[in-house]
């Protein structure tokens, strides 16, 4: 039974390749109707896809647990329990101080971090009588399942293409291994595409609700990450729901006057926390510096992938696929896409920008597996996605270990 649903369901991801986008449009509207539902089959046909459904989930599950051996296995020490614990680093420590005691002023430095994350993790952990860090574990590994999952069933019916290859990609990031400790970037990745999803989807909720659900993600994505703020681009697109976007700030700004004293304290707490000075054509400037320097022939090979090679790599991939998107008439991805790389890369030393890409690199499997091209140049594209997904998860077995034993990883 389960080998038949299987093939099923393979079969179905092949004929969804084949489908005419507006094929669903064609049904006659006798098979639609409910009087008609079982003389038509169309209630076992019901049935029948929520069984692929359930297998298609089930699929996802077992790739997910078999990325966390992996992930597991790579970095593995002496215990489990100190494993868990060698996952506490950097921002980690800062966001659960935030719970722990707040802004203080004596640390005025942590208004680096808006208070989204670690306001949601501490709660959880309360509800729960669970650790702060175990909490944020959990919460991550759900969203990222969650994300990975959105994107691959949405891309999938939206581009005809493997919803399999799409989960796998996603797992690939090369900073996935951070649902391992509490960082807010996979809660923003997961409210970024239950965002776009609500607004371009087919299948999302209809009217008020959809409007609604679009504004409060809008006004809360910030507080995760203040990467969100990026999202007024959205009113180059007419979308008046970018408007929360604005109305959020302000609040923001509010709190830092309430806090430290000053509205725009949060641009002097960077200072504080030593993060590089400079803006965005600084950046370039010093990769592409770093990039012809002398590191990679004196043997600095892991400073020169994280500040040189892999930023702009991605910046350039990034850009491109932007590009592609704007040109396949999907306008609001692309301005997504392209506001939130410029303000994630707006720091003088490109030294976290991989990680802040993580939300948008599922884009870029999209130029290479979505074609219509010849059957050679077609290969050549789909023999490019499964390399660069393969060097992606390569990489980021590579960093996971870095990190896990207390070196930099972006």
């Amino acid at each position: 039974m389960g080998q038949n649903l299987l093939i099923q369901e393979l079969l179905l991801v092949q004929l969804a390749k084949d489908k005419p986008k507006d094929a669903d449009d064609k049904l006659p509207v006798s098979v639609l109707h409910p009087a008609n539902l079982t003389s038509n089959g169309t209630g076992a046909l019901a049935i029948q896809n929520g069984q692929h459904r359930f297998l298609r989930y089930t699929i996802y599950f077992f790739f997910f647990l078999a990325w966390v051996f992996l992930i597991f296995s790579v970095t593995a020490g002496p215990s489990f329990h100190t494993w868990l614990a060698d996952w506490k680093r950097w921002d980690a420590n800062w966001y659960e101080q935030i719970w722990l005691k707040g802004y203080p002023a004596s640390d005025p430095k942590t208004l680096v971090f808006p208070p989204g994350y670690p306001l949601l993790v501490g709660m959880l952990a309360k509800l729960f009588s669970g650790s702060f860090m175990g909490t944020a574990i959990v919460l991550n590994l759900i969203a990222f399942f969650s994300t990975a999952a959105l994107i691959s069933d949405w891309f999938s019916d939206k581009f005809r293409i493997s919803p399999y290859l799409l989960f796998g990609f996603v797992l690939s990031a090369p900073t996935s291994y951070i649902v391992f400790t509490a960082y807010s970037d996979i809660v923003f990745m997961l409210l970024l595409w239950v965002l776009l999803w609500l607004t371009l989807s087919s299948k999302r909720p209809a009217g008020r609700k959809a409007l609604i659900a679009q504004s409060l993600t809008l006004f809360v994505l910030p507080w995760i990450r203040l990467t969100g703020y990026a999202l007024t681009s959205w009113l180059i697109d007419r979308k008046v729901v970018a408007f929360m976007v604005i109305g959020s700030f302000a609040l923001w700004l509010g709190f830092n006057r309430v806090v430290a004293g000053s509205p725009f304290y949060f641009l002097h707490a960077q200072q504080l926390f030593a993060m590089p000075e400079g803006n965005f054509v600084q950046g370039l400037s010093f990769s592409v510096g770093q990039l012809f320097s002398s590191d990679l022939h004196n043997g600095y090979v892991t400073s020169w992938v994280q500040f040189a090679f892999l930023p702009l790599f991605y910046f350039g991939a990034l850009t491109a696929a932007a590009i592609w998107l704007a040109k396949t008439g999907e306008g609001l991805l692309s301005i997504t896409l392209l506001s939130i790389l410029v303000l994630s890369h707006n720091q003088g030393v490109w030294r976290s920008v991989i990680r802040y890409d993580l939300p948008l690199l599922p884009f870029l499997c999209l130029p290479l597996l979505v074609t219509s091209r010849s059957f050679a140049t077609s290969y050549v594209f789909k023999a490019t996605f499964y390399l660069l997904m393969l060097s992606q998860f390569a990489l980021q077995f590579y960093f996971a270990r870095a990190f896990h034993s207390g070196n930099w990883a972006f």
